[in-house]
């Protein structure tokens, strides 16, 4: 069994030393360590070159010529590992000492599974515990606790959005011959990509246990550093979030509202998507899901508000709104 690592790098001077030597520390050991840098400036490359020379025949570092951005920069880095496994690997976080173990553990009670995730705690830019009470999950209402089992991730990603942060992937080398090439859109990055895929084919499984602290600092290229407060944020919308997660039934037409809001925007979403990778096919899985979806809950709403749902529909119909189209 050969264990590969991705790590993608830009500008990462200030956290790459303990992300590294986290991962280095693992007692289950990696077999190679395939960096590329995505063109920085600062000392970066620098400190690579320190850690290849320390440690002969794990790292490979390629410099991009150009800069590809994030999702192609791991598209590449995964491209060229030759593990068995592969874990993805930002430039900011901290691997706790069992990761690698803990992760492999749940392939090996797993056959079938191509790719496994977990949870995080968060840090700050010191590297302190920040959120004490709101895990990585939390920050995308990934209340694995409270769902029902077995979860359908899948039905959760059209539902909710996306719930998996790549830095906490690892994923068979099989997974390589379908899902390249990673589709293109801003909004859209690799580790959605995955989660799609992956929980398409149920072939997508976690464990519980926090092996990563995941930084949030202002210069981080990817995450949730833009949520002001985790708590509060957790806090506003868990009410809503019970009607996506099935914990609460709707009832009123405010829940109504909010689900063919949110079901609609999903379309939306996924028809840009399909503007500009019009021949992924999986994408009209989510545009056909989404659009039953808005379709059941605004059938639910026109027999049980039918006055306001009129109003609603006339005024959205004026406007050019919430339209479903072929």
């Amino acid at each position: 069994m050969k264990i590969s690592v991705a790590l993608c790098t830009y500008n990462g001077e200030k956290f790459l030393h303990k992300q590294i030597d986290s991962i280095l520390a693992q007692p289950l050991k990696v077999d190679e360590i395939i960096v590329c840098d995505d063109c920085s400036t600062d000392s970066t490359l620098t400190i690579l070159e320190e850690y290849e020379k320390n440690n002969p025949g794990i790292f490979q570092i390629y410099q991009n010529k150009t800069n590809l951005k994030t999702s192609k920069n791991f598209e590449k880095a995964i491209a060229l590992c030759t593990g068995d496994y592969i874990f993805l690997s930002d430039q900011d976080d901290i691997w706790r000492n069992d990761k690698v173990e803990k992760t492999l553990a749940v392939f090996n009670q797993n056959q079938e599974a191509d790719g496994v995730f977990s949870d995080g705690v968060l840090i700050n830019n010191e590297g302190e515990v920040i959120y004490k009470d709101n895990s990585l999950w939390d920050s995308f209402f990934f209340y694995e606790s409270k769902m029902n089992k077995p979860i359908d991730l899948f039905e959760f990603l059209i539902s909710n959005g996306n719930f998996l942060t790549g830095a906490t992937l690892c994923i068979r080398k099989e997974v390589k011959k379908f899902c390249f090439p990673f589709i293109t859109s801003n909004e859209f990055l690799h580790d959605e990509w995955f989660a799609l895929i992956l929980s398409k084919r149920k072939t997508l499984y976690y464990t519980t246990d926090k092996l990563l602290l995941y930084r949030l600092h202002d210069s981080q290229q990817l995450g949730i550093a833009n949520i002001v407060n985790i708590a509060e944020y957790v806090r506003k919308f868990t009410k809503k979030q019970n009607i996506i997660l099935k914990l609460k039934k709707p009832t009123s037409f405010k829940d109504y509202k909010f689900l063919t809001n949110r079901y609609f925007a999903q379309y939306e979403r996924f028809k840009s998507l399909k503007s500009k990778n019009p021949n992924t096919s999986i994408i009209n899985v989510l545009i056909d899901t989404t659009t039953e979806l808005y379709t059941t809950y605004d059938l639910e709403m026109k027999i049980k508000h039918p006055i306001r749902y009129f109003f609603r529909k006339r005024k959205n119909e004026k406007k050019g709104r919430m339209q479903i189209k072929d």
